[in-house]
């Protein structure tokens, strides 16, 4: 029986970035992988200067990876002591999974520096290397190939195109302030909320409740909360908006998602929220007043504002301030949510007219809902009226 053929990638991932996605997609489409698990290091012999803490570095991998079909981040490297080196990590691997062949995968700079890893000879034995190149057009003609083959080395050459892109040009763009487009969104959001790389942490307070949100949420919903929080972020600063209040109702928004259905009716009940029986039979829509009470109750949130764009960012609210705008349509068009037209247009309307595009995604939903023979809730047609009285559609 063909062993299974797993990838490996190794790095410190200071901090992870779409190349390094890009390889992990490249390698498994291209030889076949059963999988791919990202390995952050914890204490390496190596890249000591400036280098995140560990954890840091493994969360934004977890965060970078989750939802990408095979693609799993293991703590392996980050939970060991000591100095660590590769040829350990290899030779646990294969004790585990004795029926495993591996693949490594390295961009051409690893591929110049594999003679100065620790007892190469005996790595070489331990997996075979799925190289990336970075500058040169043709890596398989370098002399450094040639050697290593020697020694026992073995190579298969990826087709991805050059590209100079690395973690320490990423830091470097993040320390002059920039927003690299080489960052996958989410974790753009955890850098800033954790204060990485010389950004102040945003918004404040943040950082320390953030373990509490993960404990919250699901690995899905935690994502989604991130990239509410960025989107909203984004979308305050284009209309002239708080950037720390969007991004914090936006990383809140769904704190109380999670809760089982009977404890939302109970928080509901014990603080007396004044709801209609719609909105107490479902959790997809109760979770928007009962996030706001544990918003402030759990997670210490006083601003009005804030706790009102969570308490109506499941249904909207007739005189809705520019805030809870960001935040119910940051929650509808963030990254990952699928693509469709009318997604892409309140996605354009956004960044020109809050109000239009909350006309826009409202009537689409009423369209949709009536033609699936059900009724929509009442608020959704109260605020469709009453933004078709305030808002000036572009024409």
């Amino acid at each position: 029986m063909p062993k299974e053929r797993i990838g490996i990638m190794g790095g410190s991932f200071n901090p992870i970035h779409e190349r390094h996605l890009e390889m992990a997609v490249g390698a498994r489409r291209e030889q076949k992988l059963e999988r791919i698990i990202f390995l952050p290091t914890g204490n390496p012999p190596h890249k000591r200067s400036g280098l995140e803490d560990a954890e840091d570095r493994f969360e934004m991998t977890r965060l970078a990876v989750f939802g990408m079909p095979g693609f799993t981040a293991s703590r392996m490297e980050v939970d060991r002591e000591g100095v660590i080196y590769t040829v350990d990590t290899l030779g646990k691997l294969q004790k585990q999974m004795p029926d495993t062949a591996f693949d490594y995968i390295i961009g051409e700079d690893t591929l110049m520096d594999l003679p100065n890893w620790r007892k190469p000879d005996k790595v070489f034995g331990l997996c075979r290397f799925l190289v990336v190149c970075r500058t040169s057009e043709d890596i398989s003609q370098l002399p450094i190939v040639k050697e290593l083959e020697a020694r026992g080395a073995t190579f298969a050459f990826l087709s991805l195109p050059p590209s100079p892109g690395s973690s320490t040009a990423v830091r470097e763009k993040l320390e002059r302030g920039e927003e690299p487009d080489e960052l996958p969104p989410q974790v753009m959001e955890y850098i800033r909320l954790m204060g990485l790389y010389g950004q102040k942490a945003s918004p404040a307070g943040a950082k320390a409740f953030y373990p509490r949100l993960r404990r919250a949420l699901s690995d899905k919903r935690l994502v989604h909360s991130l990239l509410v929080a960025h989107t909203a972020r984004g979308l305050a600063r284009k209309h002239g908006l708080d950037e720390d209040q969007a991004a914090m109702a936006g990383f809140l928004h769904d704190c109380a998602k999670c809760l089982p259905l009977a404890q939302m009716q109970q928080i509901a009940r014990d603080n007396r929220l004044l709801l209609d029986k719609e909105t107490l039979q479902s959790g997809n829509l109760l979770h928007g007043p009962v996030g706001a009470v544990i918003a402030e109750k759990e997670y210490g949130v006083t601003d009005p504002n804030i706790l009102s764009s969570i308490r109506c960012h499941t249904t909207g609210k007739v005189g809705m301030l520019p805030l809870d705008m960001i935040v119910y349509l940051s929650d509808k068009i963030e990254p990952s949510r699928r693509s469709y037209p009318v997604l892409e247009e309140v996605r354009r309307l956004a960044q020109v007219n809050l109000g239009a595009a909350m006309l826009h995604s409202l009537e689409s939903t009423l369209e949709y809902v009536r033609s699936q023979n059900t009724t929509p809730h009442p608020l959704t047609q109260q605020v469709a009226d009453w933004l078709k009285r305030i808002v000036k559609t572009e024409k």
